[in-house]
């Protein structure tokens, strides 16, 4: 992997250059992070401003500077409009120097999973880069395409939309090769005005495929006519339960907690596929990621077989040990509408008595009092025992659950009037991460995690 010169960052963007062009490997925006040889972005923050990192980032080794006003004393040193811009035009020269396939993923639900998935079964053909962790917006994805090297033969690249136009963005720095869109479902609605337009804003991977560019579109979602439309001239194939899918799965059996089982239809066949993630919803991740292995050249018993070794990630559905003997599942990393439905769907499937602990579900704009509503009364239909809400933005499932729910206004009030619980008790806690109910699961389950093969059969 080439070097990207900082004079041709300058040339790129405009900006000014104070000092001698130097040869830039990466990228940070965290003083504490910067590595040798990397350019840092002064990146200006509501509660952080970088240009005050910037002196700690070249005595850490820094190789230059990106930033919005001069630093007297700091060079070399590339002044420009807007840091963020330029970290992404900077992440664009990187990526124009990789050769191998980009994959873009994005949906509302299961991206992080998704990337997992994909990134296992690709690895089947060679080094993959990946995500790290959620990185997934105008900060993250140029970081991520900046650690690109010459040993890797894949990049997975994570993509989220907190507004209209983020994922055509994201795109333009990216230029995937692959594009994927799982879903589209209520989350972020304060910036979006309807679903419909959330999916409007995920179906933008597709128009950002360039040349020989491959979409993969669920088949089971209602805009699957209008993605293919956004997909223009590139190629697209099609995963679902839907019978016009060209990877589908059939034979599903959900064993909750324990995973899934199904058969993977494909022209040629059916080849058998386990995943160890909690979840129906998982089959259509695990399709898309099958789809993208399958059509770069890898055998669909081979990444089936990879599937396997996907495990939950922290505060994506991990089992641990409740204090009491029962079980505690920590799924605080993140939650909308979509999500929780599918969450409950897993918990009713359990033994004992089976009670969900719900956080606010954030940035669901004037709809989220009767989303969160809409939640509770799911949650009393699937045969939910119990169900405790969690501050105000949560009230509303409460409301929905009716007769047996509880509320309480904070988590200091929970804990404090918590009762103590028979072992038969399985709680599944889910919030937004701004809720911070990790918090509640870890005086729930101060023990940490059980191993997935603990529970399963």
């Amino acid at each position: 992997m080439t070097a990207v010169e900082l004079q041709m960052l300058a040339d790129s963007t405009g900006g000014h250059l104070i000092g001698q062009s130097v040869a830039l490997q990466g990228l940070a925006i965290d003083s504490r992070a910067v590595k040798g040889g990397e350019l840092f972005a002064a990146i200006r923050g509501a509660r952080v401003d970088g240009h005050e990192f910037a002196a700690k980032a070249m005595s850490s080794g820094a190789a230059a500077l990106l930033t919005e006003r001069r630093l007297e004393g700091l060079t070399p040193q590339l002044v420009v409009s807007d840091v963020t811009s330029a970290s992404g035009t900077f992440a664009l020269l990187k990526r124009r120097s990789f050769a191998a396939p980009v994959i873009a993923i994005t949906g509302s639900a299961g991206k992080t999973t998704t990337k997992n998935l994909v990134s296992a079964a690709v690895s089947v053909a060679g080094s993959v880069h990946a995500t790290l962790g959620n990185q997934n917006n105008e900060l993250g994805v140029p970081l991520t395409l900046a650690g690109l090297n010459r040993q890797h033969q894949f990049a997975v690249i994570e993509m989220g939309a907190g507004q209209p136009g983020d994922i055509a963005y994201l795109c333009d720095v990216a230029e995937p090769d692959i594009a994927v869109c799982l879903n589209a479902s209520a989350a972020h609605l304060a910036h979006f005005d309807s679903v419909d337009a959330i999916a409007r804003t995920k179906g933008e991977i597709f128009e950002g495929l360039k040349g020989e560019g491959l979409a993969v579109i669920n088949a089971d979602q209602p805009w699957l006519s209008q993605w293919i439309q956004q997909a223009g001239g590139a190629r697209h194939v099609t995963f679902g339960l839907s019978a016009q899918a060209d990877y589908r799965a059939v034979h599903v059996k959900n064993h909750g907690l324990a995973g899934t089982q199904f058969q993977l239809h494909v022209k040629g066949g059916r080849v058998p596929v386990r995943l160890v993630l909690p979840g129906e919803q998982h089959v259509s991740n695990a399709l898309a990621a099958l789809a993208v292995a399958i059509e770069l050249g890898v055998s669909p018993e081979q990444a089936a077989d990879a599937l396997l070794g996907v495990q939950v990630g922290a505060g994506r559905g991990e089992v641990r040990t409740g204090c009491w003997g029962g079980r505690v599942i920590d799924d605080t990393y993140n939650a909308n509408p979509a999500a929780v439905k599918a969450a409950i769907d897993v918990l009713a499937m359990e033994p004992g008595h089976r009670v969900l602990i719900l956080g606010a579900m954030l940035e669901l704009g004037s709809t989220s009092e009767t989303l969160h509503e809409d939640v509770g009364v799911y949650a009393r239909s699937a045969g939910i025992d119990q169900l405790i809400a969690v501050g105000d933005g949560a009230k509303g499932a409460a409301c929905g659950f009716g007769g047996g729910a509880m509320f309480f206004s904070d988590q200091l009030t929970l804990k404090a009037e918590f009762p103590v619980l028979p072992p038969d008790h399985v709680i599944w806690v889910k919030a937004s991460r701004g809720a911070a109910l990790e918090q509640t699961v870890g005086w729930l389950a101060p023990m940490g995690g059980l191993n997935h093969a603990d529970v399963a059969e």
